[in-house]
């Protein structure tokens, strides 16, 4: 959105010519008269007033002016400068019906030839814009490919790859947006395509969670271009808001400031002033040093504009600030203000938060149903997201003593009536998430389990799919399981595929879909870093075993027998013969294959040797599997032992190998 506005300017001096032109000769090369004249320039004295009202923010004024001018408009000189106008001040308007109208409209103008060529790049590019906001994102990209590959100059190009990271954005394609900005930002010379590019870049990393990344690329941006922001209100306070939900006011302030020492607008600069004294206040850490500067701000709305819009307020949050500093009781507020609904809740706010900082959560548990009436304006106002942020911090506290104490049949009763926030806020917590799955996976309760879906289903953090993937498992939620592994996928998080990757094994097998089971085999053997990340497993095991059954399959002998020799390995470290003799059996098979029959023998004997049950029928393969290898040794005593032993197998029904020993 930011692009389009600054690009609104690419092309007036190349414009100024043809209006200079055309002020003369029309099309027909017939001189225009006066009267037309004076049509064309009370025509763009509208549309440049137009854009004066949305760069300070005037917003609905602006587009009902536009839209009044569009709808009865004759000129056609000036058809493309309005549609394009009208276009952004949709999209600055955030009305549905507006993005869907301007849509149309703007995609008739071009393929009817009403934008004027040297207008067309930034016509695609509302169009990306227009589509994103309508939630159409293949055509979104169409466009912002059209600007990419339909025109030539670097500049223009460089601002279709800035949509197309858009749109790629729009997908949660985080590091493909990310790699398009940043290629064009170590490219360009250009300090306003540089500006745009890192203001977008840091959308990304916001969205993507990288707060660090994005907080130092801001700091860039404000200390290279300030006058980004400075000259347009309406980008300024867009931009402020952001930093202040991304919580990083410290920004937000720095834009206000400067917006307050460039604005002549005398209304505009005591709503700048207003925000940045609440900016102060959001920024209170719990010491006087915010307070303060808030509090000088609102005593100069009182100097400064005695009548104006913010007086009373200013007046009460100048009361309110005395009484967070404890210079003033509650009580004394709470009847002062007494017919303000806002200021009792500011006094509850402020006891709770006596009682806070003083570690009294009995009380404020005890209270917390008339603590809940409190607004989430109020306690934003506070510093905090919600009132539940401070509930939370009470249940957290007793979680973290389970956890701590590895209590996890009593973290179990806390959580019943616990919050999915305050599971949110745990989890993120890096001292006390990896205890809390560990409870949960090892304590299932399916009311946690709930709660943690429910608050991080769309969280595309893959530490915290695997959790709770592994959390459904034990539910035997299997459907849900196989969802999340999917997620995990997702997000191709490699360190957490890599510990997911037998997570998904046991899951598929308890499912017993075999086309999802041959897909897994087919993901394993492109991932064989997984398998050897997993080999202290002791779920390798099983995964092994089958792997080499599918393998043979698959007549990938060179492969399964290298898997097989594995699977032997790994019995043997973890002690657990699981699928002994059969092992030994194939081993023997290979080594007799490769004509290595002493080879053969000692893998019959060592699965013969193990000191448990075999099947008759086994016990029959392997018999003659030994008379077979002793035969090609030429060892006439050890063949004949093994004949008698193989005669002497009772309950091998039906077994080939005990008829072929018996007629020896």
């Amino acid at each position: 959105m930011k692009v389009i506005v600054l690009l609104c300017f690419f092309t007036i001096f190349s414009f100024a010519k043809k209006d200079f032109y055309y002020s003369f000769i029309n099309s027909a090369n017939e001189q225009i008269s006066q009267e037309k004249k004076q049509e064309i320039t009370n025509g763009f004295e509208i549309i440049n007033n137009v854009k004066k009202l949305a760069r300070e923010g005037k917003i609905d004024e602006a587009y009902k002016e536009i839209t009044d001018f569009k709808n009865k408009n004759k000129v056609k000189l000036l058809e493309s400068d309005i549609y394009i106008l009208y276009a952004e001040l949709s999209l600055k308007r955030k009305s549905k019906r507006s993005i869907l109208e301007a849509t149309k409209e703007l995609e008739d103008a071009i393929n009817s030839s009403k934008i004027r060529e040297d207008q067309l790049a930034k016509a695609y590019m509302f169009l990306v814009d227009l589509k994103l906001r309508s939630n159409k994102i293949n055509e979104a990209k169409y466009f912002a490919d059209i600007i990419i590959n339909n025109f030539n100059d670097k500049v223009t190009k460089a601002y279709g790859k800035i949509h197309l990271a858009k749109v790629y954005k729009y997908e949660y394609k985080y590091a493909k947006a990310e790699r398009i900005l940043y290629e064009v930002l170590t490219k360009t010379t250009d300090i306003l395509v540089a500006t745009i590019v890192a203001n977008e870049l840091f959308d990304v990393y916001i969205s993507d969670n990288k707060y660090d990344r994005a907080y130092e690329l801001i700091k860039k941006v404000l200390d290279k271009n300030i006058d980004y922001y400075a000259t347009d209100s309406y980008l300024a306070l867009e931009q402020v808001d952001k930093l202040i939900k991304a919580k990083m006011p410290e920004f937000a302030v720095k834009i206000l400031t400067e917006l307050i020492k460039r604005t002549k607008d005398k209304d505009a600069v005591e709503s700048f002033i207003y925000k940045l004294a609440n900016t102060y206040m959001l920024m209170y850490e719990g010491t006087p040093k915010y307070l303060l500067k808030a509090k000088r701000l609102y005593e100069e709305l009182l100097a400064k504009y005695p009548d104006g819009m913010y007086i009373d307020k200013a007046k009460m949050y100048i009361d309110e600030i005395f009484m967070r500093e404890g210079k003033i009781k509650p009580s004394i507020i709470s009847n002062k203000y007494i017919d303000s609904e806002s200021m009792q809740q500011k006094v509850l706010l402020q006891e709770l938060l006596n009682e806070k900082r003083n570690k009294d959560y009995e009380t404020i548990l005890k209270k917390k149903r008339v603590y809940s009436k409190i607004s989430t304006k109020i306690a934003r106002r506070f510093g905090f997201d919600s009132m539940n942020d401070i509930f939370d911090v009470v249940s957290i506290e007793m979680i973290k003593n389970f956890l701590n104490k590895g209590e996890c049949s009593r973290l179990k009763e806390t959580l019943k009536t616990s919050r999915r926030e305050t599971l949110q806020k745990l989890i993120e917590d890096e001292d006390t998430k990896d205890k809390f799955f560990k409870c949960m996976i090892q304590e299932p309760y399916e009311r946690a389990y709930l709660l943690a879906k429910e608050a991080f289903n769309s969280s595309r953090n893959a530490q915290l799919y695997l959790y709770l993937e592994r959390m459904a498992y034990k539910l035997n939620k299997l459907k849900e399981a196989i969802t999340f592994s999917a997620k995990v996928e997702m997000v191709n998080n490699k360190e957490v595929l890599k510990k997911e990757f037998l997570d998904r094994f046991l899951i598929l097998n308890a499912l017993n879909e075999p086309h999802s089971i041959e897909r897994f085999y087919k993901y394993a053997q492109k991932h064989k870093d997984y398998i050897k990340a997993n080999e202290d497993n002791p779920v390798i095991i099983d995964f092994y075993y089958q792997f080499y059954i599918y393998l043979l399959g698959q007549n990938k002998n060179k492969e399964a027998f290298e898997i097989l020799n594995k699977l032997y390995k790994k019995q043997k470290d973890f002690k657990a013969r699981v699928y002994s003799p059969f092992v030994e059996e194939e081993l023997a098979k290979d080594a007799k294959n490769n004509n290595k029959p002493q080879k053969a023998i000692d893998y019959l004997l060592e699965g013969l040797n193990l000191n448990r049950k075999i099947k008759p029928n086994d016990l029959a393969r392997t018999y003659y599997e030994l008379i077979k290898s002793y035969e090609s040794l030429g060892n006439k005593q050890k063949q004949d032992e093994y004949i008698k032993k193989c005669k002497d197998v009772q309950g091998a029904t039906g077994s080939l190998y005990k008829k072929m020993c018996d007629a020896m």
